[in-house]
Order: C-alpha cells, then sequence, then structure tokens
C-alpha cells in the first residue's frame, strides 16, 4: 500500500442539521406552547424516539469501531515510536520527571497518562494501546456528536465510521498526535456548545482540552491557534448586525494586527521548507481564513473600541483561563524542585531537535488537487444539481464506486489517495465562501456561519501536524476533522441536498480505508508489511510484529549477558531498554550525544551494547568514535536481522 500511495434518506438522511438542532432543543420547544397537551405529548413522543434513535446509533457505532479496532489494535509497530513511549512512561512511574531527569522527546504530559496506565494495567506495550484505545472510545462519541448538528442519526453514523477508517486503525499505537486529535475534536465539541449554551464554562472546558494538547506535544498550539482565529472572527460577528457606529479605529488595527501578524508567524514557521506544497496545504489555508476575517471586519459597526476589547475579552480570557489551567497544575512539581528551567529548555530543545533531526516528507504536491477537485463536483451535483440527487443517479455512481472498490489498481488506490491528502484547503476555501456568501445575503444565521467557521479553522491549521514529515499516517491525524468541516459545509449551504449520490460518496470512502488502507498499514514508511507474528516477550503484551523471532533473540541476548541491567542501545533502537527490562546507562532513550555515551561505556559497568545497523531515520547513526569505543571494549558480537550485538565478560 506504501508503494502505492508514495507513488502515486430524502432530504435529512446525510443533513439534518436543522431537525438535529430541533431535537437539541424539544423540552424547550413543548414548554413553549401550553394549552395544548395533546400536540405536546405527540411531540415528546417523537422527541423521544429521536433521543433513542440516536443513543441506538450510538452505541451501534461503538460497537462496530470498538471491535474492528480491537482486531486491529495489537499488529504491527514502529519499533522506535513505541520503545522511546514505553521508556519514559517507566521512568516516570519511577520518580523521574521528563526534561529534569532525562530527555522527553514530547513535552512530558503523554509519559504521565502512561505512566498510570502501566500501574493500572500492567507494565507491557498493550497497556499503552489499550490506554490510547479508551480515549480513542470517547472521541467517537465527540465525533458523532459534532456530527448530528450537520446530519440524521444515521448519517452522523456513517460519517464517524468513515471518520475511523481513515484514522486510528491505521496505526493504532499510543502516538501524541493521536491524543491531539481527540483533544481538538473534545475542544471542538465543547465550543459548540458554547454556541448553544453561552456559558463562559464550555470556553474554559475547550481551553482545558488545548492545554492537555500541548502537554501532550506542542503542536496541540496548533488547535489553540485555531481556536483564537474563531473567537475573533466571533466577536466581530456578534457586532455585525448592530446599529451604525463607530469604527473603532484602535481595535480594528489592533486586529488587524494580530492576525497578519500570525500569518506571519506561519510563513516563518515554513519558510526554510518552503515548496509549492507546504504554501498550497498549509499557507494557503491560514491565509483564506485570516483574509476571510478581515474582510469581514469592513461590515463591522460597533459602539466603540472599548465594547470591542471588552467583548474579545469575554471570549479570549475563559479560553485562555482553561489553557493555562492543566499547564501549571503540571507545573507545580517542576516549580516545587526548582526544575522549571530544565523543563523549559528542554521542550524548547527537544521541538528544535525534532524538526531539525526528523526526516523531511513533503506534502502531497499542489497539483494533485486535481483528484479533490473532482471530488468536491460529484458533492456539489449532489447538492445542487436536480438530474443528481434521484435514486437512479445514486445507484449509478454507487455501482461506479463499487467498480473502483473491486479494481483497486495502483492508479485508482493513488487517484483516492490524494483527492483526501489534498481536501483540506479546498475545503477552508469552500467553507470560507459560505461564511461570505451567508453574511452578505443573510442566508445563515449567526450561529450557522460559527459554526462553518469554527470547523475549517481547526481543519486548516490542525493539518500542520503533517510539517514537516508528511508521512501518509500523519494526514489521518487531522483529516476527521476536515470531514467534520465538509459535513457543516454541505448540510449549511444547502439545506435540501440530494442524499444517494452523497451517501453512495460517503460509503465509498469508508470501504476504502476498511478494504486498502487499514490491511495495508499505511504507517509502514520503508517497506512492505511481511507476516505479522506475537513477539514472545512478557513485556510485549501479546504485541504481532514482523520479525519476531529476531526481536526476541535480541532481548534474549541482552538478559543474557547483562546481568547487572545495563545497556546501552544506539541507532534508534531504544525499544531494547524496555524489552529486555534493562536501564538506559545515559539520560536519553532516543540518542544521547557521542561524549555522553563514550562517558557512559569508559566509566560504567556495562557489559552489553546493540547498535542498529538499519535505523528508521538514517540521520540517527552513531557516531565514529562510539562505534570504534564500542568495538574495542566489547570484542564479542552477533548479528541479529539488523541489530548487531556486542558484549564482553
Amino acid at each position: 500500500m506504501k508503494s502505492k500511495i508514495g507513488r502515486m434518506e430524502n432530504s435529512d438522511g446525510l443533513t439534518g442539521r436543522a431537525r438535529g438542532t430541533e431535537a437539541l432543543n424539544v423540552e424547550t420547544k413543548i414548554s413553549e406552547v401550553p394549552g395544548q397537551a395533546e400536540n405536546g405529548t405527540e411531540t415528546a413522543t417523537l422527541a423521544n424516539s429521536g433521543r433513542v434513535l440516536r443513543l441506538l446509533v450510538l452505541g451501534v457505532v461503538l460497537l462496530i469501531s470498538g471491535v474492528y479496532v480491537g482486531l486491529h489494535s495489537s499488529n504491527g509497530w514502529v519499533p522506535a515510536d513505541e520503545g522511546t513511549l514505553s521508556q519514559s512512561a517507566l521512568r516516570v512511574m519511577g520518580g523521574e520527571l521528563p526534561h529534569r531527569d532525562f530527555v522527553e522527546i514530547y513535552t512530558g504530559g503523554l509519559s504521565v497518562i502512561h505512566a498510570l496506565a502501566f500501574r493500572v494495567l500492567g507494565v507491557n506495550l498493550m497497556s499503552l494501546r489499550i490506554c490510547v484505545f479508551l480515549f480513542f472510545l470517547v472521541w467517537l462519541a465527540a465525533v458523532y456528536y459534532i456530527a448530528l448538528r450537520f446530519a440524521s442519526p444515521i448519517g452522523a453514523g456513517l460519517i464517524v465510521l468513515t471518520a475511523v477508517a481513515w484514522s486510528f486503525p491505521n496505526y493504532p499505537a499510543a502516538m501524541p498526535s493521536w491524543y491531539n486529535l481527540f483533544f481538538a475534536t473534545f475542544g471542538a465539541a465543547a465550543l459548540l456548545r458554547y454556541l448553544d449554551a453561552r456559558r463562559p464554562r464550555w470556553l474554559i472546558v475547550a481551553g482545558i482540552c488545548g492545554g492537555i494538547s500541548i502537554l501532550i506535544k506542542v503542536i496541540g498550539a496548533y488547535y489553540v491557534a485555531a481556536v483564537l482565529l474563531f473567537l475573533a472572527f466571533m466577536e466581530q460577528d456578534e457586532h455585525e448586525s448592530e446599529a451604525p457606529g463607530y469604527r473603532a479605529l484602535p481595535y480594528r488595527l489592533f486586529s488587524g494586527g494580530a492576525l497578519l501578524l500570525f500569518l506571519m508567524a506561519v510563513v516563518y514557521l515554513f519558510h526554510a521548507r518552503l515548496g509549492l506544497g507546504e504554501l498550497y496545504e498549509f499557507v494557503l489555508p491560514a491565509s483564506v481564513l485570516v483574509g476571510l476575517t478581515l474582510m469581514l471586519e469592513c461590515r463591522v459597526r460597533s459602539a466603540g473600541t472599548r465594547a470591542r476589547f471588552c467583548a474579545l475579552l469575554r471570549l479570549v480570557g475563559p479560553f485562555l483561563t482553561g489553557v493555562a489551567l492543566p499547564i501549571i497544575v503540571f507545573l507545580v512539581p517542576y516549580a516545587l524542585s526548582g526544575g522549571l528551567n530544565a523543563f523549559f529548555a528542554g521542550v524548547t530543545g527537544s521541538a528544535v531537535a525534532r524538526s531539525v533531526g526528523l526526516s523531511v516528507i513533503r506534502p502531497v504536491g499542489a497539483e494533485r488537487c486535481l483528484y479533490a477537485l473532482t471530488l468536491l463536483a460529484v458533492v456539489a451535483g449532489g447538492m445542487y444539481r436536480r438530474e443528481f440527487q434521484g435514486k437512479i443517479m445514486g445507484t449509478v455512481f454507487g455501482l461506479g464506486f463499487a467498480v473502483l472498490l473491486i479494481c483497486s489498481t495502483r492508479p485508482i488506490v493513488s487517484g483516492v489517495w490524494f483527492s483526501a491528502a489534498t481536501l483540506t484547503p479546498l475545503v477552508v476555501l469552500s467553507g470560507a465562501a459560505v461564511v461570505v456568501i451567508g453574511a452578505k445575503s443573510d442566508r445563515l444565521t449567526k450561529i450557522e456561519r460559527q459554526q462553518v467557521m469554527l470547523l475549517i479553522s481547526l481543519a486548516g491549521l490542525c493539518s500542520f501536524v503533517q510539517f514537516p514529515f508528511a508521512a501518509p499516517i500523519y494526514l489521518s491525524y487531522s483529516l476527521p476533522l476536515t470531514l467534520l468541516a465538509a459535513a457543516a459545509i454541505v448540510a449549511t449551504a444547502k439545506r435540501r441536498p440530494g442524499t444517494y449520490v452523497l451517501a453512495s460518496l460517503l460509503g465509498f470512502y469508508l470501504l476504502f480505508g476498511v478494504v486498502d488502507l487499514v490491511p495495508n498499514y499505511i504507517y509502514e514508511l520503508t517497506h512492505k508489511v511481511g507476516p505479522l507474528e506475537e513477539l514472545p516477550v512478557a513485556r510485549a503484551g501479546g504485541l504481532r510484529i514482523e520479525f519476531a523471532p529476531g526481536f526476541a533473540r535480541v532481548v534474549h541476548l541482552i538478559q543474557q549477558h547483562s546481568p547487572n541491567g545495563l545497556l546501552y542501545a544506539g541507532n534508534d533502537c531504544p525499544e531494547f531498554y524496555f524489552l529486555s527490562g534493562t536501564k538506559n546507562v545515559t539520560q536519553n532513550d532516543g540518542g544521547a550525544r557521542p561524549e555522553e555515551v563514550l562517558q557512559a561505556l569508559q566509566t560504567s559497568d556495562v557489559k552489553v551494547v546493540v547498535i542498529n545497523e538499519a535505523p528508521f531515520f538514517p540521520g540517527a547513526g552513531v557516531s565514529p568514535d562510539v562505534r570504534q569505543e564500542v568495538m574495542r571494549r566489547f570484542p564479542e558480537s552477533e548479528l541479529v536481522g539488523i541489530f548487531r550485538i556486542f558484549w564482553r565478560q
């Protein structure tokens, strides 16, 4: 699969937005119609039936997704990923603090979560996967909650299943980017709830999601930036219909300057590797969102600068308070132990090291957006062309999609992949157009405009997760947000779109994920996946991997020749520390500096060294000085697959 990609219901069926919003508030509506007991009883019965249907569909979605992902949860791994995650969690469980006591490649919050998982579920790799699986189940409910605003229960269920097929089961390891996706979705649900209730506590909840996301991995800041951009839009949207007044020039200078500064920061973030692909995939969505906000600012008339600053503060204040809360709590142990400087230096250093040292994979070229444009043309036909909205045309498209699935040749697989990989900028553009047209024509309510703006902001900025390593799996870390944004656009732009063509299209992408993506393990970057076998090591927890006998042999040799439990595993193979139950003689499980390694080898009682001769990232190689010292001090060796084990008596 990698080689293929690399070369390469009636009107309320899928868009029951109005009916879904009505159902959410049906109890209020009943209470507003006194003296009509019979009609009220009928309405209450319909509301109860709708509630039962929504819960039933959610239960079915949870069951299908849970079983499907559960069947794949023990399959495959990237050894260095899970080795680093497990080692960091083990260190935290032993009382160490990330960045203060050892080198942590992420912010540190995920290691705390995983340490708790080890305590509750046992010290093995499957405990981490069970932990992320539990978060995944909660995420399903959040996606369903959001989708229900724009689709009927059955349509929302299909949206959730499609989001699943293109995301988590493709690589069910406990990677931080999954948690970033989960918490961005939780935050989106909280913000949509805020649009209904207008209670600041939901802004605080959304902020807490952002703070936790940053603690897991600093790219959680993309979510925070998207929300701040949305809140700036929301402030001006709330003033848009006011009577003419002052133009609030100081506020406009402030907001315009802040937006342009944000756009400059985006360009600066990508400037070192700014090609056509980056311009299309990252800079274009950010520019559209900023340009949309600046353009609509011209329509605002307000009471003055002070009123607008106060309005913005009422939105941004609770949100940023929520962002700060988990971060402050997390930093308390560092403050009490005098480790704040070490934490901030470590987070900054690890972020810079990963951005510089990680291999570069550029996004899909902008010219590939022709595939996404074809996809959007089909969607537009289903929305606006009457001849596309009947059962016959839906059947024709369904049969055509079935043929594509059955054939699944390399050009077909690549084309479908490219249509998804280049979709986000076009969704952001489409959403911006819907907001502008809706605002000028008054076709859309404020809440409709704000819902679309929220979701396209999250889709556009959270897709930055693909930089600078746009491997296929990195698309899966953000694509569900694009899918939700697309659902919002379809439901908002056309109140009664045809169902059959859109249902066929959604079903095709759902089945494509199940048939072509998940079985072929798109997370593999170096080779096609071979047979999977259970790794016969206690701490593997039943994980099924390639070359299981080879990994088991290496673990056996380590345990046999390291009676004191000390080990140095170099060249991108930290998994052996965890699997063998040995201790790293350095403080960096991902690859210590040569000076630290040489000092450890010369002064500690190390008996065993493992060197990966074919690392996942070739730039992770050990220095010639370290290799020479290892060969001098450890005369015995054995080559097992790509790993050479050195030991001495």
